[in-house]
């Protein structure tokens, strides 16, 4: 069963996806949160073909992405915080309280930052997965915010050109730099990011202003990391070396983390490989 609701939230309405499956392996819940700029549906469903863990799983899209939008249909700027806060509210109004957590990007950022902001509030932290979570692909924060500004460059692009396809491109040149440029890949990835132009550059400066706010307080980002009790880390082999060297750096402080590479992915791996992906997810979270 998977029905689809609006949950109305002052200025935003967050729509989600509700998926019950009886066949399931466990009575366990989870949560999905995707990247910026693109919607849950597409990037959890192909995953979710090739899962039977979960009893129920909750899909929301963020605000400015999929159908969740600011009520007036506008794009606004958005934070880290508000859309943590967004998705807490949902939990509340659903009553969930204990479950796993799956994290794409952006996504895997918001729910760090969810997580963190739960387990100060009820001691309970949620088992992880993070698919290239942003806010971890480096281990030095200027490194770190040096990429963050390209991408800023990229959101400037979109908001005050209009080139939404220049945008785009640079956003993909930077974050995978070392992709495998296929004429119908690449279309479908800018079509995919196009979709709200607009939501997915503010969803970029979001990630952007947390790292500058890291930046400042560096304790901050390790003060995230360890409010997870365990996480399990996918990188893709064509993304940076650093990213995974910092991932690495990460699991050997963190002896409840893990780091699993998929072979022949960028940072676009869930669309890439979702039979792989769902096969680390149920070996991950089947394990006590």
């Amino acid at each position: 069963m998977s029905e689809i609701n609006y949950l109305h939230l002052g200025e935003v309405t967050l729509r989600y996806r509700l998926i019950h499956n009886p066949e399931s392996l466990t009575d366990a819940s989870c949560l999905m949160l995707h990247g910026a700029g693109v919607a849950a549906d597409i990037t959890f469903l192909p995953i979710l073909e090739h899962l039977n863990h979960w009893r129920w799983v909750l899909l929301p899209d963020l605000t400015g992405m999929g159908e969740s939008y600011f009520n007036e249909r506008d794009e606004r700027p958005v934070s880290i915080d508000s859309l943590a806060s967004e998705v807490d509210s949902l939990l509340t109004y659903l009553d969930w309280n204990q479950f796993d957590f799956v994290g794409y990007s952006l996504g895997g950022l918001v729910g760090l930052r969810l997580n963190q902001v739960r387990t100060e509030a009820s001691n309970v932290s949620s088992k992880m997965a993070l698919l290239e979570p942003a806010s971890l692909d480096r281990e030095d924060l200027g490194a770190l915010m040096g990429i963050r500004e390209r991408y800023r460059e990229a959101s400037l692009i979109i908001r005050e050109t209009g080139d939404v396809e220049q945008g785009v491109a640079l956003f993909m040149n930077s974050v995978a730099p070392e992709r495998k440029k296929h004429p119908v890949t690449e279309a479908t990835t800018q079509s995919r990011l196009a979709h709200r132009p607009h939501g997915f550059a503010y969803a970029l400066d979001a990630v952007t202003d947390w790292v500058q706010g890291v930046v400042n307080a560096p304790h901050a980002r390790n003060e995230l990391i360890d409010s997870v009790r365990a996480s399990l880390l996918i990188s893709g082999a064509l993304s940076n070396d650093a990213l995974r060297s910092h991932y690495d750096q990460i699991v050997s402080r963190k002896p409840a983390w893990k780091h699993a590479v998929l072979k022949g992915c960028d940072h676009s791996l869930p669309f890439q490989k979702p039979r792989q992906v769902a096969k680390l997810l149920t070996d991950w979270f089947e394990m006590k």
